[in-house]
C-alpha cells in the first residue's frame, strides 16, 4: 500500500509519514523531498523560534512550489508527468488534491 505525502499530495510513500501515535517515519519524499522528522522540525521563523511541524510542511510545500515542484527522485515519477525534472502543472493540480490544497490560477 502506497501512502500520501501532507506535503506534495505523492502517493508513493512506502509508509505513513507519522504512525497514529504521532511518531515521524523519517522516509524522505521522492517527489518533494521533505523528510519526515527532520524537515518538520528543522524550520525556523526569522526570529529565530522553530516553525510547528504543521506549519513547517506548509512553508516547505510553498516553497517547494515556489521552486518550481522540482522532483527530489526523478526516477519516482513518470516521465510523462514531469519535464525538465519538474513536476508537470496538471499533475501537480491534481496531485496537491489528494492533500485538499488547490493552487490559484
Amino acid at each position: 500500500m502506497k501512502h500520501t505525502c501532507p506535503v506534495c499530495g505523492f502517493k508513493g510513500l512506502t509508509e505513513p509519514p507519522y504512525d497514529h501515535e504521532g511518531n515521524h517515519s523519517h522516509e524522505i519524499c521522492p517527489c518533494c523531498g521533505f523528510q519526515f522528522g527532520f524537515d518538520d522540525y528543522e524550520m525556523r521563523r526569522e526570529t529565530g523560534s522553530y516553525l510547528d511541524p504543521s506549519e513547517s510542511i506548509a512553508a516547505y510545500r510553498n516553497n517547494w512550489l515556489a521552486g518550481g515542484a522540482v522532483i527530489f527522485s526523478p526516477d519516482c515519477c513518470p516521465s510523462h508527468q514531469q519535464k525538465e525534472q519538474k513536476v508537470l502543472q496538471h499533475v501537480l493540480t491534481e496531485q496537491l488534491k489528494h492533500i485538499n490544497v488547490h493552487l490559484l490560477s
